[in-house]
């Protein structure tokens, strides 16, 4: 068939992965964000291609450098590139992929690159011992484009509240998943468990992943000494990993400039479509806590454009936290028991902030190359499951490239109860934290009977040990000042 020049498509990947921080010599995001560049031009196979990047694209991560896309240019010799800076957010990966593939389409762009990485792992350990990576000056550059919206995680309120830390919020909604199916407490830590049991398989076998120790769903599921208890029911296994010295990269380019630099078409992977959905930012503001309408959306419109999911060979769902896979495979047709990912997931692999989903799609490269007849899915999910992005890929050019789509969901939300409320509410979903000593506060999702929502707490040792060995969702109780009481 015919290609049409200005198609996408993915030319080279890499994945850098350090697995104990270097601390004679410490590297900074800026050196591991380098090497992933100069790994992925290597990777391409290609001649010339550094000197052909005309875009660079940095994932906003935990450093605070204000334009590190020119920092790595100058390190790798690509000084004429423009600088991006994207915001935040599990999606920004695979939805800024597509944008790029926009970009390309129309003209705008012929070799672009997307990285991320940090050194997070290094920083934590230098600062225990007194020390800090040394800061790199940064001279004032030319324009740069940021790309994006600010990622909004929760107001002040909520945040003091714990309700909108990541960790409390999916575990939130994996308590409405189990009280909506009718789950016991011991059967919904077993799903939980099970599931991440495959991302750990998976992990286990791929070199760049940050823990390969294939634990069993027992030893997911079970608190013990290096595996404590976070926020129950899920353990320190079942949360996303960024503490990590990591970076990835991906470069995309038209194909008529893959074919000027000598690309193999070996090393080409198409990009064929990218689709993202929107939800509000706060799960308060859901009708049910146990479903995500854009997820919903999404597997509206992957349908519809691209057949069943469950036809496609190579899956990776973004495993930041057990309850955000369990609703993509119940609202996309998925099996749990098949293979969901490529990489092992944050828990396992690890990833930079913001970046599992660049690393997935490094990683699906490497699987679509090896099977070249396939396609391959990689999902995006981004703050408390609000944002979520999905990408299709394969070695097979597509017939026609479909320009990268964004929808918001409409379904009707419901009101955010002011926080200082009181009165009589309804248990919509429960969560308990733990420290080092044992359980230290509980985070209950709390409904008015006008229908609005707040996040509430309770440090009561009954109301804690209630909440982990009784179904609580469903459960009235009083709210007086943010503090809960049955």
């Amino acid at each position: 068939m015919t290609i049409d020049p200005r198609t996408p498509v993915i030319i080279g990947i890499s994945q850098i992965s350090y697995p104990a921080p270097q601390l004679d010599t410490p590297l900074d995001a800026i050196d591991i964000m380098s090497e992933a560049v100069s790994a992925a031009v290597a990777d391409s196979g290609g001649s010339g291609v550094v000197e052909a990047i005309d875009t660079l694209a940095v994932v906003a991560g935990l450093f605070s450098f204000r334009d590190p896309a020119a920092l790595i240019a100058a390190e790798i010799g690509a000084p004429n590139a423009r600088t991006v800076l994207t915001s935040m957010g599990g999606n920004t990966p695979i939805t800024f992929t597509g944008e790029l593939g926009d970009r390309i389409s129309r003209r705008e762009a012929d070799v672009a690159v997307l990285v991320c990485g940090e050194n997070n792992a290094t920083r934590r350990t230098l600062k225990k011992q007194g020390r800090r990576v040394e800061d790199r000056p940064e001279q004032s550059s030319g324009p740069m484009q940021t790309w994006g919206p600010i990622l909004e995680m929760g107001s002040e309120a909520d945040t003091a509240r714990g309700g909108e830390f990541p960790r409390n919020t999916y575990a939130v909604m994996d308590s409405a998943i189990r009280a909506h199916r009718g789950e016991s407490l011991d059967d919904a830590r077993d799903r939980a468990a099970e599931l991440w049991a495959g991302y750990a398989e998976v992990a286990a076998a791929n070199p760049d992943a940050a823990d390969q120790s294939a634990m069993t769903a027992d030893e997911i599921r079970n608190p013990s000494p290096t595996n404590r208890m976070v926020s129950w029911p899920y353990t320190k296994a079942m949360c996303a990993n960024n503490h990590v010295d990591q970076a990835a990269a991906v470069i995309i380019a038209s194909t008529e400039a893959a074919d000027r630099l000598g690309v193999p078409i070996d090393r080409r992977i198409y990009v064929h479509d990218t689709i993202t959905t929107i939800d509000p930012d706060s799960i308060l503001t859901r009708q049910k806590l146990h479903h995500v309408p854009a997820l919903a959306l999404a597997a509206e419109e992957m349908t519809e454009r691209w057949g069943p999911l469950s036809d496609i060979r190579h899956l990776d769902f973004y495993g930041c936290f057990p309850s955000v896979v369990t609703l993509s495979c119940e609202l996309l047709g998925i099996s749990p028991s098949r293979q969901l990912t490529v990489t092992g997931g944050l828990g396992f692999a690890g990833a930079p902030l913001n970046f599992a989903a660049g690393q997935s799609l490094a990683a699906m490269v490497q699987v679509l190359r090896s099977d070249p007849s396939s396609q391959g899915v990689v999902q995006g999910n981004g703050g408390h499951a609000s944002k979520h992005s999905f990408g299709l890929y394969s070695a097979q050019p597509p017939p026609t490239y479909h320009v990268a789509s964004v929808a918001y969901d409409q379904s009707p939300t419901t009101a955010q109860a002011d926080p200082e409320r009181s009165g009589p509410v309804v248990v919509d979903g429960v969560t308990v934290e733990h420290d080092s000593e044992g359980p230290s506060r509980a985070v209950l999702a709390c409904r008015f009977d006008d229908g609005s929502r707040l996040w509430a707490n309770s440090t009561d040792a009954v109301v804690m040990n209630t909440i982990e060995t009784q179904e609580t969702v469903g459960m009235t109780g009083t709210v007086r000042a943010g503090l809960f009481s049955f």
